[in-house]
């Protein structure tokens, strides 16, 4: 990505919603509005309110942060972990980042 994109809500929104297999109709009904309305949010015509960000985030298991431009690692949401399980991923993902 360049340095424009990373500040681009339009585009980390469609992005993700792209990963995650959504088309512009069916992410439309999930947050109750016309698919006009994320064309419009995508091409940064028009911003979501607050609560309609908040939910967008929530729908794409990402943080507003992210979606604002204000971090620019993407974090990874992974919900419902044991204690056992969360322990693991975090050992296995110290390994990928600790500086040597």
């Amino acid at each position: 990505m360049s340095d424009e994109i990373v500040y681009d809500f339009g585009y980390r929104l469609r992005q993700l919603r792209e990963e995650r297999g959504f088309s512009r109709a069916v992410f439309a009904k999930k947050l109750g509005v016309s698919k006009e309305t994320i064309y419009r949010y995508e091409n940064n015509v028009q911003d979501p309110s607050l609560d309609r960000a908040r939910q967008i985030a929530v729908l794409l298991d990402t943080s507003l942060d992210y979606l604002l431009g204000l971090d620019h690692i993407y974090a990874i949401k992974i919900p419902d972990l044991t204690k056992e399980q969360q322990t693991a991923l975090n050992n296995f993902l110290r390994a990928f980042t600790t500086k040597k």
